[in-house]
């Protein structure tokens, strides 16, 4: 077991003291005292007495306490990708009248520093003292600081207003995409009704800058930059590289033409009013550090004879231990796909042991580490001998039934006992044999939250993991049955036999034909045998039926017109499996061509394959009728109504199934080990219904005449 190492996930820098201690010799008493809460200054050649008060206090000593709201203040922000969003958080007061009351507060959040940040804000009451008719709220909006996009907003109500100071302590959660949600308040040209996140049954009017007012309806003169957001007279959004009261002041510390965040890393100014030359570096998905000067570690997992089912899911602990703290510990989960016997991480965390969990089974310990080496290649193999036991196993019934200190005691012996163990565990502990076969333990919980904390966006019951159980960052849903995607949004359901849902997951992005899955590489060997016997089947009927004989009755005309559908069938089937497997490995990004394809290559598959199934019946009516009216059977009348009834049946086909591209739309689906685009189709369930009608209708009544 490697020793124990000071290295931090977090960088601690420790407060610096100045060693030259200026010390003041005399010190006034009365002056001291003569403002009870704020400093004391002398101005002017008489050296009058004044007085410099903090914001919770007012009066010529500071001697009368300001009515005031005392707010603190935690967000959270979920996501199902580690991706970098900066947020400005406008904190202001609201009269009943929806008049933003002049003092206020703004603070810069991004959750991959802020997370466990608790913001305590101080609002002032417009008047003094506070009017007691004005009925007050709070409400918080929040812009995407980059493009100065709004995102979202909260209303806290104030619900004991008669008090001097009212203390409001809440939690925030940061949707992950913006708010979109439409509602019915009126707000006039100038406005666009909005609804609190947090109260669903409350709305208000987002102005448009220059305009305020409950419904927008009062404009005011913006003194704010021209590349500024004027949320109302006196308050300005800046941009990144922005600040000042109005946004003309401009950070010298992120300069494009000096960025100290390297390999394209996106700087981040603190704020202003603490520290005007210090930043924040977010580095790209690549590369980690104070100043992304370091290329995440890369470690390849072999996983040779451990036995998982495919498909299932992995749990990657990363244990980073400190000397004077608990351990930390960071968890990954991965999805084992078919076929997949290497797994490959990306790690920018220091750790010190990493751990391999297959749910409801086992643990197996991958990597001991003393000193984290950054920029560092790592290539592991697990195997049964790196497993680690449970005290079940390794204690007797004696043993495990005495109380826990006193069974901790026998630990030690374990290691020794069983020289070939390289870890056990019991319901609180891991433990590791080290070089010297003594045990090192340390607490693992072992509960793993499916809901993530009460907060599950996953969709369809699918459950809910976080990497992190203090300062989660990225969030994972293992779906149930017959549903995917990140959120596990789209179901396989309404699909039928669909390639998407069939194929989609077995190809890997971004990795040659020749290392696919060997899944897809039968595939594409039966398609394209499917086309080429498509094809010659299909030409030699139309050489068949395209001769005036066969042509003669309207049977000949059916079967031509079903041989050139079935040819056009296996052609869109044929562009839509390698529109699928280019798509999926990333080699089509045209997002027009994409749509396009998506909206219309299953449409036609369907139009197609009922069409031809209509056409068969057809020739089975037929065939049937002209048994029965044997020698009075009329041939020409045969062939002009089977023009008439192609048309109609080609029609009939089109219409029916023309709901199918009005509800289909590509939707992008992101996590951090695959970018994905799925053309999904999701209806309502009156539509649902009447799809599985139509669906229904077009299989069983031809199968329905062809058999009688």
């Amino acid at each position: 077991f490697p020793p124990i190492t000071n290295e931090r996930s977090i960088s601690i820098t420790p407060k610096q003291h100045d060693q030259e201690k200026k010390l003041i010799p005399k010190i006034d008493a009365d002056l001291s005292s003569y403002c009870h809460r704020g400093i004391a200054v002398l101005y002017g050649i008489n050296e009058t007495k004044i007085c410099l008060c903090p914001p919770n206090y007012f009066g010529n000593q500071c001697q009368w306490q300001n009515q005031r709201i005392s707010l603190t203040l935690q967000f959270l922000w979920r996501s199902t990708a580690s991706i970098t969003v900066i947020f400005q958080v406008i904190i202001m007061l609201i009269d009943e009248n929806g008049q933003i009351a002049p003092n206020f507060e703004q603070i810069t959040y991004m959750s991959s520093r802020d997370c466990n940040t608790k913001f305590n804000i101080y609002l002032l009451y417009p008047n003094r003292p506070k009017n007691i008719s004005s009925n007050y709220s709070i409400r918080i909006d929040l812009f995407e600081k980059t493009n100065l996009n709004y995102w979202a907003s909260w209303y806290l109500p104030i619900s004991f207003p008669f008090l001097p100071v009212n203390r409001i302590v809440t939690q925030l959660f940061i949707p992950e995409v913006q708010e979109t949600i439409s509602c019915s308040l009126s707000c006039g040209e100038h406005g666009k009704c909005m609804r609190y996140i947090n109260e669903k049954s409350l709305f208000f009017c987002q102005c448009n800058q220059g305009y305020s007012g409950i419904r927008c309806e009062i404009s005011h003169e913006c003194n704010c930059s021209n590349d500024s957001y004027c949320l109302a007279p006196f308050i300005c959004v800046c941009p990144l590289y922005k600040f000042g009261s109005y946004c003309y002041l401009k950070h010298s510390i992120c300069k494009l033409s000096n960025n100290p965040c390297q390999h394209n890393g996106l700087c981040v100014p603190n704020d202003d009013r603490i520290d005007l030359t210090g930043f924040t570096c977010f580095c790209s998905q690549d590369y980690s550090g104070t100043r992304c000067e370091n290329i995440n570690n890369q470690i390849d997992i072999h996983l040779y004879d451990v036995r998982i089912i495919p498909t299932s899911l992995l749990f990657i602990h990363f244990i980073t231990a400190f000397k004077d703290a608990e351990h930390q510990r960071t968890t990954l989960l991965k999805k084992i796909h078919y076929n997949q016997h290497i797994l490959t991480l990306h790690v920018s965390q220091p750790f010190n042991i990493l751990l391999l969990e297959i749910p409801h089974q086992d643990y197996y310990i991958g990597i001991l580490r003393e000193i984290f080496i950054p920029s560092e290649y790592i290539y592991t193999e697990i195997k049964s001998h790196q497993r680690c036991f449970s005290i079940n196993k390794l204690l007797n019934s004696t043993f495990i039934n005495f109380e826990y200190l006193r069974r901790t005691k026998y630990y030690p012996l374990l290691c020794r006992q069983y020289i070939q163990m390289m870890c056990f565990y019991d319901n609180d502990l891991i433990c590791i044999c080290d070089l010297d076969r003594f045990s090192n333990c340390f607490f693992f919980n072992h509960t793993m939250n499916y809901d993530c904390q009460g907060n599950n966006y996953c969709e369809n019951n699918g459950q809910c993991f976080q990497n992190n159980e203090t300062c989660p960052t990225k969030s994972t849903c293992e779906c149930q049955d017959c549903y995917y995607g990140a959120k596990c949004q789209f179901s396989t359901k309404g699909f039928l036999f669909s390639l998407d849902p069939i194929l989609g997951y077995h190809i890997k992005p971004n990795v040659s034909l020749n290392q696919q899955p060997l899944i897809i590489k039968i595939s594409i060997i039966i398609s394209t045998i499917m086309l080429i016997l498509g094809l010659i089947s299909g030409f030699l009927s139309i050489i068949v039926f395209y001769r005036v004989k066969p042509r003669q009755v309207g049977t000949g005309y059916y079967l031509l017109i079903s041989s050139i559908t079935t040819i056009c069938m296996i052609i869109v089937l044929t562009i839509k499996f390698w529109q699928l497997i280019l798509s999926q490995m990333s080699l089509i990004n045209n997002r027009s061509l994409l749509i396009f394809n998506c909206i219309s290559l299953d449409f036609l598959l369907k139009v197609l394959l009922a069409s031809s199934e209509w056409l068969n019946a057809c020739v089975a009516t037929e065939r049937m009728i002209s048994v029965i009216q044997s020698t009075r059977f009329n041939r020409q009348k045969s062939k002009q109504l089977a023009k008439l009834v192609i048309s109609s049946v080609f029609f009939v086909t089109i219409i029916t199934q023309i709901h199918d591209p009005i509800y289909r739309q590509l939707i992008d689906d992101i996590d951090d080990d695959e970018q994905r685009i799925w053309c999904f189709v999701e209806y309502s369930f009156s539509i649902r219904i009447y799809n599985s009608f139509i669906t229904l209708f077009h299989f069983l009544v031809p199968f329905s005449i062809n058999l009688i």
